[in-house]
């Protein structure tokens, strides 16, 4: 019969986190978990002992499993005992918090819009906002959701490169479902990007036009939505970004973009 320690190796591990931690179970559930589907039927001093956990911690950790449908209580003449269930309860619990997930998913945008209605916003004629790292960098593309109109972009692309590809599949989807559009200016050395990478639904929602990089080098990604520009490193080395909300600032960077815009060349002209 296989080790607490060889299950942990065998069954669980993916990369630095196991399959268990990422279902939200904590360090000490799954010790207990695994020691049960190890050990079979055991009582809570059984438990308590072979595994160096509290027994009062113990039961505790055996009612938020039990909870899971991940053990089961036994009530027998002799006591109270617990086991493990079937290994298969564990893909009915994902199904669960995947429901869940799914319910949270419908309701949160009018839960975020009363949260809205009550928060008090102080409100200043310009909001500078600064984002550092990967998942700095995700919020604002995140928050480009939230144009009320075609964003507008000065890119080199590349965001496939620089965060995690799953968090773009999602942004792209998200972007697709609410029928938004984003009119976009980068250079030719960036045509090999959008030809491979560009998934096409997504593709379809963007009109993209270009121009030399002799003329105009853009190295930085730049988007103008409502009253905000989002400025953003695509550098791995150093992600940065910073958004400014300010009406009169949104609007001549604007006028700069539909300038460029009548310059550069439709890309299906190339």
């Amino acid at each position: 019969m296989e080790s607490i320690k060889q299950l942990f190796k065998k069954m669980n591990t993916i990369g630095d986190d196991t399959i268990l931690e990422k279902l939200g179970l904590d360090k000490k559930e799954i010790k207990i978990y695994l020691h049960l589907v190890n050990s079979g039927v055991q009582s809570i001093k059984q438990v308590a002992d072979e595994t160096s956990v509290n027994r009062t911690t113990v039961y505790r950790y055996l009612e938020s499993l039990s909870n899971k449908d991940l053990v089961e209580w036994i009530i027998s003449e002799r006591g109270k005992k617990v086991q493990a269930t079937p290994p298969n309860n564990i893909r009915l619990f994902l199904s669960e918090k995947k429901q869940k997930l799914e319910e949270l998913e419908r309701a949160l945008p009018s839960f975020i819009s009363q949260l809205d209605t009550v928060r008090p916003v102080e409100k200043f004629a310009t909001q500078i906002r600064y984002y550092k790292g990967e998942d700095g960098i995700r919020q604002m593309i995140w928050n480009t959701l939230k144009t009320k109109g075609p964003l507008l972009s000065f890119t080199p692309f590349g965001r496939r490169l620089i965060i995690n590809p799953k968090f773009e599949d999602n942004f792209e989807r998200e972007w697709t479902r609410r029928g938004l559009s984003d009119k976009i200016i980068t250079n030719e050395t960036k045509l090999d990007y959008v030809k491979k990478q560009l998934v096409p639904n997504y593709k379809q929602t963007l009109k993209i036009r270009v121009i030399n990089s002799d003329k105009y080098r853009i190295t930085n990604d730049i988007a103008i939505y409502n009253d905000i520009i989002a400025i953003s490193s695509f550098d791995k080395n150093d992600l940065v970004g910073v958004e400014i909300e300010n009406k009169e600032m949104a609007n001549s960077l604007k006028s700069i973009f539909d300038i460029v815009w009548e310059v550069a060349k439709p890309l299906k002209q190339l």
